[in-house]
């Protein structure tokens, strides 16, 4: 085989290869809600994934409560991870890092599919105090083992709203809602009210609007007399 034809396949296997592989990831279906199952993306701050714009994509966290936040690497490397947090889900995050330099201490190979061997690492966090409802937290690896001046990161991103409410359900009149817990709660409306006037003119208190129902027919009635 020439030369040419040689190098040509190592830049197809080279190519075929970048693809299949990955690195790090919010674990999925863990305690939060993820843009991506993907664990290879290389561009800030979150990969090629723009915030969600459905609320039921968002995690909903109440401020200052503690947070199990669990990621895996899927391929190994050396470096170190980080968690940080976007108050509108693009911005800001290397200006609120939540835990930083958290070790890798995890040494053993990986096999990219075979899930079994990825590496897991949880941590705990404290939830920002910030309320807002379209912000994010990142966790990122930094890994340092093919270039340790300039170290290549992975990132990957969850979207959360931060509230002392439950999430809102689309749609009108009755039906549930969460809360911060999960739990379903009822959000069945009262019976309408309207305002009247007293006979002075001012506005008295809102009052029910009541259905009024129309006596029923008068019916014909047999007496029997009995001397």
């Amino acid at each position: 085989m020439s030369n040419t034809k040689l190098a040509t396949l190592g830049l197809v296997t080279t190519l075929v290869s970048g693809v299949a592989s990955g690195h790090t990831r919010i674990k999925p279906g863990a305690s939060l809600i993820t843009r991506s199952t993907s664990s290879a993306e290389k561009t800030a701050p979150c990969g090629s994934y723009p915030p969600a714009t459905d609320p039921m994509l968002r995690t909903n966290l109440k401020p200052g409560a503690k947070l199990t936040v669990s990621w895996e690497e899927t391929i190994q490397h050396t470096g170190h991870f980080r968690i940080a947090f976007s108050p509108d889900g693009v911005n800001g995050f290397d200006s609120n890092i939540l835990m930083d330099n958290i070790v890798d201490n995890q040494d053993g190979p990986t096999t990219y599919t075979d899930p079994t061997t990825y590496h897991q690492f949880s941590q705990v966090i404290t939830v920002p105090s910030t309320l807002c409802e379209n912000c994010a937290l990142q966790v990122i690896q930094v890994m340092i083992d093919n270039h340790p001046m300039t170290p290549t990161n992975y990132y990957s991103c969850a979207d959360i709203r931060i509230s002392n409410t439950p999430t809102p359900v689309a749609g009108t009149g009755s039906g549930t809602t969460t809360n911060g817990s999960g739990t379903a709660v009822s959000t069945t409306q009262a019976a309408p009210t309207k305002t009247v006037e007293n006979s002075t003119g001012s506005t008295a208190a809102a009052v029910p609007i009541v259905t009024k129902i129309p006596p029923a027919a008068p019916q014909n009635l047999k007496v029997t007399i009995t001397p």
